[in-house]
């Protein structure tokens, strides 16, 4: 929660470097973590503008599938069995269009697109896509090189966008990140049908082609579209799409930005100029700047839905301006907790239905020697030392103590070693749902408040 802070600070500040963006790539993550970031998008499920940036969790999926996918293939190639090389062509040509894809997807701050309509754009979307391309090439410029390779990239790229547009006709992606994941989701299908027709039809089953084909990927089909889609949904400012946002220098910037890349790369190619790596990188870079301009929109819409309620998604301090409106006047006054009124109330788990008295300090954990609530030695998802809640004056705190799988308040993940405050009522998990916690007052206290 507190890294969230820090990640949409530097955002607005737009000092946001990769690291920032890539920090949980290797970060444990626990089973609920993933359920929640596959169960996102629904209309059930989709946080509102006020709460988007508290419930983001930085992407890390994308890393987890490109490893997977990768060793399956070498293991196939390993293998050294002719039947298995439609597979490892298959796995070759998907994914790195799929990673690139699942990585915007996890950038998608608002979750507004589920994990569904992403995998229904990526396999309709990507032969729509087809479809259009070939019926824009009867209006292809001629056989000359630069001339066709300027026609690939602005009908490539033309038959990418109304395949996007497809799906954000009715203005509900009004956000640059989710005009850019529809463009992703459209373009990994594109390039992924793409390549395995090439091998097919030309014959070209070799493993470099297939490993150069992957390395240059990333600043392929799925970013060109990536930026046309975000271009588009900028245009569109979450209005029901018309011929007006395709005439708006926001979408034509994209749009040309993409098409004329998409034209010099394949030009190089034709040409065999090894310009081709270096100009695959350049999509990659428009998406990075795309990316950091979505950012800005949704902290800037997160910051204005909680305008009203002098805080913010974050944090109190999140939007240091607002705290002024805050006097010792018009401030309501701080409650007023003593130790002898909460209680520790187990909600599910070990302690369920249990209730114990509090003290300045609670460590809890599976390690008799070091813990005040001590759980059984085989409780899953419980470190030896996990946490502790701190009651300090009238305050109530939580902190992690470097656990292996995280703790948990109201559903989000504490930073390690950073105390986060809390009241009463506050569900505190520890590495998973399964074990669930609550501070509450005892019975019949009230709470009191300062004169």
């Amino acid at each position: 929660m507190n890294d969230n802070k820090t990640f949409f600070r530097k955002a607005e500040q737009k000092n946001l470097g990769l690291k920032d963006i890539f920090s949980d790539v290797f970060r444990r993550h626990t089973k609920e973590e993933n359920a929640r970031l596959f169960l996102a998008g629904t209309a059930l499920t989709t946080p509102d503008e006020a709460s988007m940036l508290a419930k983001w969790v930085k992407p890390y999926m994308f890393a987890r599938i490109f490893i997977a996918g990768f060793a399956l293939m070498i293991v196939s190639i390993l293998l050294n069995n002719a039947l298995t090389l439609p597979f490892i062509f298959t796995i070759g040509s998907y994914l790195v269009p799929v990673t690139v894809m699942f990585f915007i997807w996890e950038m998608n701050i608002p979750r507004n697109i589920s994990f569904v309509a992403v995998l229904a754009i990526f396999l309709v979307g990507g032969v729509e896509s087809l479809v259009f391309t070939t019926l824009l090439s009867l209006f292809s410029f001629g056989r000359e090189v630069s001339a066709y390779a300027l026609s690939v990239g602005l009908i490539e790229e033309a038959a990418k966008v109304l395949a996007a547009m497809v799906w954000m006709r009715k203005g509900d992606k009004k956000y640059i990140l989710s005009g850019m994941l529809v463009g992703a989701a459209v373009g990994a299908g594109f390039a992924a049908v793409e390549s395995t027709g090439y091998a097919i039809i030309e014959g070209d089953w070799s493993v470099p082609t297939m490993i150069l084909r992957g390395l240059v990927a990333p600043g392929g089909h799925v970013t060109y579209a990536a930026i046309t889609g975000g271009a588009l949904a900028w245009a569109q400012g979450g209005d029901k799409l018309s011929i007006r946002h395709l005439a708006s220098p926001k979408f034509l910037g994209g749009y040309l930005f993409s098409a004329l890349t998409h034209a010099f790369y394949d030009y190089c190619c034709f040409t065999g100029n090894p310009l081709f790596l270096l100009v695959s990188v350049i999509p990659v870079i428009g998406t990075y700047f795309l990316l950091k301009v979505g950012l800005n929109q949704v902290v800037d819409a997160a910051m204005s839905r909680n305008a009203d309620r002098l805080t913010m998604a974050l944090g109190h301090d999140f939007m240091d301006g607002l705290a002024a409106a805050y006097t010792p006047d018009t401030a309501p006054a701080a409650p007023v907790y003593r130790v002898s009124e909460l209680r520790l109330q187990g909600i599910r788990g070990t302690f369920t239905g249990r209730r114990f008295a509090t003290q300045a300090c609670i460590r809890l954990g599976r390690d008799p020697r070091c813990n005040d609530l001590v759980f059984p030695a085989n409780t899953a998802g419980v470190s030896g030392v996990h946490c502790e809640i701190l009651l300090s004056g009238n305050r109530i705190y939580v902190k992690d103590l470097e656990s292996t799988y995280g703790t948990y308040v109201n559903g989000l993940r504490l930073n390690p070693g950073q105390p986060v405050e809390i009241r009463p009522g506050a569900h505190i998990c520890l590495g998973s749902a399964r074990e669930e916690l609550q501070i509450t007052l005892g019975s019949g206290e009230k709470r009191r408040r300062q004169p």
